[in-house]
């Protein structure tokens, strides 16, 4: 069993709702941002990331990053959030794969410093089946088409080498992000679903990255398949 902490997060006042959306980053235009602030109950900035209050969820927005996102969600979990999906974006590293593609994550590899936090010795995290495919009924719902992959989440995007590549290849990672291991070992520990979407924003090959995330049709992709889960 594991050990209390000595420090613990405080809730949010009024941001009481089970079902809690995550969404590390927003677009140049801050799309996703306008759209929250126009449809805020509440509306909390934080050096931990920005809450949303809406009818039936609350949101943790602008917080990249497996620390900020755990310490971030923390607090929702300490409001009464029983359930977190991550709307999210990642680097695609399977060349199947393309620029907007939309991906429901099975499973996430750590590399990144957080999740060991949480539940120690262990790499390989998965997404909740029940919250996963509760997702994935929905983009069925709505003909929003989809792919199923295995990312890796990091700590250090920078770092992605032609070795790295290459082995995550091998062992048929499909894509890259920054938040998803650490945010499933996070519902692991406390017994809470997770799943994750992520929108393709970039891609890798063996000698050249490729951003995607000022496409010109990653807007309507994030209304198309974010916008709906905010606003059911």
């Amino acid at each position: 069993m594991a050990e209390d902490a000595i420090v613990k997060s405080k809730p949010l006042k009024g941001f009481d709702k089970e079902t809690a959306i995550y969404i590390p980053l927003d677009t140049s235009s801050r799309l996703i941002g306008n759209r929250l602030e126009k449809e805020a109950l509440k509306y909390e900035k934080t050096p931990f990331g920005h809450y949303i209050l809406l009818e039936k969820k609350t949101i943790l927005h602008q917080c990249i990053g497996s620390p900020s996102a755990v310490v971030g969600l923390e607090r929702l979990i300490a409001s009464g959030a029983a359930e977190i999906l991550i709307l999210g974006f990642c680097g695609s590293l399977n060349p199947n794969l393309s620029l907007l593609d939309v991906i429901s994550v099975e499973k996430a590899l750590s590399e990144e410093g957080t999740s060991k936090h949480y539940i120690p010795r262990k790499r390989i995290f998965r997404a909740s089946t029940y919250l996963r495919q509760k997702a994935e009924k929905s983009l069925s719902a709505w003909n929003l088409p989809f792919h199923r992959g295995i990312t890796v989440t990091t700590d250090a995007p920078f770092r992605e080498t032609v070795t790295w590549l290459e082995d995550k290849r091998r062992r048929g990672i499909d894509v890259v992000d920054m938040e998803a291991s650490a945010v499933f070992a996070l519902g692991d520990y406390y017994n809470i679903p997770t799943a994750a979407l992520m929108i393709v924003s970039d891609t890798l090959s063996a000698r050249k990255w490729k951003t995607g995330f000022t496409d010109p049709g990653m807007n309507e992709r994030i209304r198309d398949y974010f916008f709906p889960f905010i606003e059911e």
